[in-house]
């Protein structure tokens, strides 16, 4: 609930609002002229600092002010205590906070020095007025808090009451609507993501068929031109493998072949040889140098101060002898190990040498036939169908995903339009209260039938508002009019919306006097009786005389704006 608009500079006049009903009303002076004007003298403007203060942009109607260093504050009802918010107009980045009561424990863990970002006050103003989670307001494309705010100050009038702005796209207001109502908002969130997969692969699909994309063409076109090249590549396989240069069975082109891979076995062992021969060499040095530095075990044991008996300094001899031999005995398998690989690497690169000169030749005989160029030219074409192959493979491989992904989606959305069915079901008993009280305000301002119905399609809940003489100007407004006061009325009893409602003085536009002085009776009797607050901004004129002369009206104007008055609400002109 709000409780004050306020600034720094002194011939700004705080606007103090209270419990129930309150209005801005923009009036004439016994003295005005002609030239004098109830518009534009500060109604909107008030909107405009809330809006800016709730973590709004700051209107260009207003920048001249931030030149001048205007800073405004709105004081709140939150967390069930007192917040103070403070903006400057010309750096708007962080806000100073001021709380008391129980209010003070929420906010104070957000601030620092006193003060908040513009981000985290729209968290906190999210969890105070809507219990709107941080996680909730983080997801791409999902609820904001912003456009939460224009559910419940109106400063523009779209003709459909579901959406804040004209622009508004359908999943956005299907959203945010959805939430005000108390129902599982994120399916909405879901389903749509899911249908924008699916018209994606809609349209993919649709270009393939049209050819419009070279590389996604129709699985059925793409198998058939697979099936063409296999037998084609089948017939290229057949002619290389019958081809022959010479009478001779054992052609060149087979000799040829075979030397290769003799060739490439060879020096693959050769690589082997090597390395082991390597390995051996290494071994050898080790074991030398081993021998060369190993200390004798009398002059370890003297080392160590032992006395050595004669038949310890036996056993030693003989410990040393056996070490002996055995390094020997190792040096000597090395070096017949190194020897043996010496001949056949030796063996190996002569028979590598003569099977290079026979290969050698029957290339040449080939090329000098022209022969060989003609094989090449069947190998390339072969080579080039098979690479084509390739490339339908993976195109096929694209169109079946495409295909499998379609499905998926489908079933997907299925799922979740099936849960969505069964969730709403249940909420069925709330949903049909809230229809009857929009129905019921609207039969008393206009004596004519209206509905707010909730069904389910592919994008999740659908809303819809229907009601007899649509289309008019008046009834348009008031469709609005009684969609917001029953949203307020309900959510007033429940956890997704604030206890207040703010309506621009538009929303009253093109009304007959006798609906607009039935709604604004509404809206009073509804606050005084529920204890929430409602605020409008009106021209003195549009306020029928029934209602001018009630002192609950009376009562609720918390600030009469004069035509004659300089500067309007903000007392300056600019």
């Amino acid at each position: 609930m709000f409780i004050r608009l306020s600034a720094n500079r002194a011939e700004f006049k705080p606007i103090n609002f209270r419990s129930g009903f309150n209005a801005i009303v923009a009036d004439r002076a016994h003295d005005s002229t002609d030239q004098n004007s109830r518009n534009a003298r500060g109604k909107s403007t008030m909107l405009m600092l809330m809006n800016y203060v709730l973590a709004g942009s700051l209107h260009s109607n207003l920048r001249p002010l931030a030149e001048d260093g205007w800073e405004v504050t709105l004081t709140l009802e939150m967390f069930g205590g007192t917040v103070a918010a403070t903006r400057s107009l010309a750096s708007g980045r962080k806000l100073s906070i001021a709380a008391d009561g129980p209010a003070r424990d929420v906010v104070g863990p957000w601030l620092s020095e006193g003060q908040i970002t513009v981000e985290n006050w729209k968290d906190l103003l999210g969890l105070a007025l809507f219990r709107l989670e941080p996680v909730e307001q983080e997801t791409a494309h999902g609820l904001s808090v912003r456009t939460l705010l224009s559910y419940v100050i109106r400063t523009d009038t779209p003709k459909d009451p579901l959406k804040v702005i004209a622009q508004q796209s359908a999943t956005s207001s299907r959203e945010h609507v959805a939430f005000l109502l108390g129902l599982d908002w994120a399916v909405i969130h879901e389903l749509a993501a899911v249908k924008k997969g699916l018209d994606q692969l809609k349209a993919i699909t649709a270009a393939s068929r049209e050819g419009l994309v070279s590389t996604l063409r129709p699985e059925d076109e793409l198998v058939l031109e697979r099936a063409a090249l296999k037998n084609e590549a089948d017939e290229w396989g057949q002619r290389i493998s019958g081809f022959r240069i010479l009478e001779d069975p054992n052609s060149l082109v087979a000799r040829a072949d075979q030397l290769t891979a003799q060739i490439a076995r060879l020096r693959d062992d050769a690589v082997v040889d090597r390395r082991m021969r390597e390995l051996y060499v290494a071994s050898l040095s080790e074991t030398i140098d081993a021998d060369l530095d190993a200390p004798s075990i009398e002059a370890i044991l003297n080392a160590a101060g032992a006395i050595l008996a004669d038949g310890f300094k036996r056993q030693a001899d003989e410990v040393r002898e056996f070490h002996a031999t055995l390094l020997a005995n190792r040096r000597l398998f090395l070096r017949s190990e190194i020897d043996m690989l010496d001949e056949r690497i030796k063996a190996r690169a002569a028979e590598l040498s003569r099977l290079d000169q026979q290969r050698d030749g029957a290339l040449r005989t080939l090329d000098a036939g022209g022969a060989l160029d003609e094989l090449n030219k069947m190998r390339t074409e072969l080579n080039d169908i098979e690479a084509r192959m390739a490339a339908v493979d993976l195109q096929i491989e694209q169109a079946r995903e495409l295909v499998s992904r379609r499905e998926q989606l489908k079933l997907e959305q299925s799922t979740k339009r099936n849960d969505a069915t069964r969730y709403l079901t249940t909420s069925r008993e709330k949903l049909d209260r809230i229809s009857d009280r929009f129905s019921k305000k609207m039969r008393q301002l206009y004596g004519k039938d209206a509905a707010l119905t909730v069904s389910v399609d592919d994008a999740g809940y659908k809303f819809a508002i229907r009601a007899s003489g649509s289309g008019s100007s008046g009834v348009d407004r008031m469709t609005l009019f009684c969609f917001d006061l029953t949203m307020l009325e309900e959510g007033i009893t429940t956890a997704h919306h604030p206890d207040f409602l703010v309506h621009d003085s538009s929303v009253f536009d093109g009304v007959d006097p006798r609906q607009r002085a039935g709604a604004l009776h509404f809206a009073q009797a509804m606050v005084e009786s529920t204890g929430g607050q409602y605020i409008c901004t009106i021209n003195s004129n549009d306020v029928p005389d029934e209602v001018q002369s009630q002192e609950w009206f009376k009562s609720g104007v918390v600030r009469t704006v004069l035509d004659t008055e300089t500067g309007g609400l903000l007392g300056r002109d600019f």
